[in-house]
């Protein structure tokens, strides 16, 4: 009886390892103004609160790379943009804080721009006093957001 409980916890913390993969869905697209125009337009976009909702983290204009944070995603925009693999023992948890930070990196390209966009996520599920964080996959939504928000030009496989 022993043995059969250290191998189910074995497997339990293995399996929960194998859960918790992160991945970031990483998107390009043409925008159609120059780089610097592009990059002031994201920058604005992720320093206004009110419509972006997105904290900006920082913004180097001569590398051309924005991060921005968002804390305090509520459920149903977190189930829109992201999905968290959860291991066995936190199957009935609930999402208590999701965060996302978003990388932008604008690139020129004559009088247009390319946009690479992605976003790492981080879920804290919890049921009564435990929690636990873990990271979580995107769905590309909110990737397709940002670059939508710019005008830039998708291809429809992405």
């Amino acid at each position: 009886m022993k043995r059969f409980i250290v191998v189910l916890a074995v497997l339990v913390l293995c399996s929960s390892r194998a859960w918790a993969q992160p991945a970031a869905v990483t998107r390009m697209a043409q925008a159609p103004r120059d780089s610097r125009q592009t990059f002031a337009t994201l920058k604005q976009y992720f320093s206004n609160p009110t419509s972006s909702m997105f904290r900006l983290v920082s913004a180097d204009p001569r590398m051309g790379t924005i991060v921005a944070r968002r804390d305090n995603i509520d459920s149903g925009t977190w189930n829109e943009w992201a999905y968290c693999k959860l291991s066995p023992m936190h199957l009935l948890d609930t999402l208590q804080d999701g965060t996302a930070t978003v990388n932008v990196k604008v690139e020129p390209s004559g009088n247009a721009s390319y946009v690479t966009v992605n976003a790492d996520f981080e879920g804290t599920y919890g049921l009564a006093d435990s929690s636990d964080t873990t990271q979580c996959i995107s769905n590309g939504v909110l990737e397709k957001n940002i670059l939508a928000a710019i005008g830039a030009q998708q291809s429809a496989s992405q």
